[in-house]
């Protein structure tokens, strides 16, 4: 019974020696569990902190780089950024504004009678642009027969329709129709001044303006529009230069595009001169042949966006 009890008693403090050993290697494995956990943490955080030094470390270098190959152009350029250098910029810019004035003011001046209203004398208001409609089109009218009065006072041929007016009829246009028929007129109106100064052309056939210009380009229209036309008449041959000129000086800037010569011709024409053979100075008339021809002129007027 004794030695029952006694190994009944080492039994249990064998069970007792298991448990704390089991306890005192649970707590161990913990225990490193938790200081290998702490440490890859550690691990991970220098990692993020010493890449991201790194990289800024990288940045700063490339940099200083960029810097020291900008210092090293400087040194070995000519130009030396000095005082002298600001003022010397200083008035090249004041120059180039100078000049994009004079531009703006000769744009200004080309376009300034395209954008021009009729203007009539009002009593008690003196001479001011016409913003009524039907005032507008009443001025258009008179100032449309006064062109064609001019052309039946001159020697040049020309039919009813070769001046493209428009015919308002009774109707009383709006401000959207009248703006394009404004400056056509005043096209027209160059036009028929140019032909009258040259006294060689004989017969205006027809002034046409078209939809579209020849040139299909478009990198002009954040500057300008184009309003196309064609112009066919006829003259004496030697006079072309002439008109040509005339067109190119109007008030109204015209471009001239192309010219086709349509057909050739002969007019007869008296010539008077003087004979001097050692007898007294006589006069004498003669007849000859004038070469004319036939053109169509290409052309468009500069529509700037002043």
């Amino acid at each position: 019974m004794e030695k029952y009890c006694m190994d009944s008693g080492i039994n249990d403090n064998l069970a007792k020696g298991e448990k704390h050993t089991e306890s005192v290697l649970s707590s161990l494995y913990n225990f490193w569990t938790i200081i290998g956990a702490v440490f890859l943490a550690m691990v991970i955080v220098l990692f993020v902190f010493n890449y991201s030094l790194l990289k800024q470390h990288a940045t700063i270098h490339h940099d200083l780089e960029n810097m020291s190959s900008m210092l090293e152009r400087y040194a070995l350029s000519k130009i030396t950024y000095n005082s002298k250098w600001i003022q010397a910029k200083e008035a090249e810019t004041d120059k180039y504004n100078e000049e994009i004035e004079k531009c703006r003011a000769l744009i200004h001046r080309m376009d300034s009678q395209l954008e021009t209203f009729f203007l009539k004398n009002i009593p008690g208001k003196g001479i001011v642009k016409i913003e009524d409609e039907a005032l507008w089109r009443q001025e258009y009218l008179k100032k449309v027969s006064r062109l064609f009065a001019k052309l039946e006072e001159s020697t040049i041929g020309f039919h009813g329709s070769a001046l493209p007016f428009y015919d308002w009829g009774t109707t009383i246009p709006t401000w959207d129709e009248i703006l394009p028929e404004q400056k056509r007129f005043w096209i027209l109106e160059a036009l028929v001044n140019a032909l009258l100064k040259n006294t060689g052309v004989i017969n205006l056939e027809k002034i046409s303006f078209k939809t579209a210009p020849n040139n299909k380009d478009d990198t002009h229209l954040p500057i300008y529009s184009t309003i196309p036309l064609t112009i066919s008449l006829a003259l004496e041959a030697e006079r072309l230069p002439f008109l040509l000129n005339d067109l190119l000086t109007a008030s109204i800037p015209f471009v001239i595009e192309n010219i086709n010569i349509e057909s050739t011709g002969k007019k007869t024409v008296g010539i008077n001169y003087r004979k001097n053979d050692g007898n007294p100075i006589e006069n004498q008339d003669t007849l000859a042949a004038m070469p004319t021809i036939s053109i169509l002129i290409d052309a468009y007027v500069i529509d700037f966006k002043t």
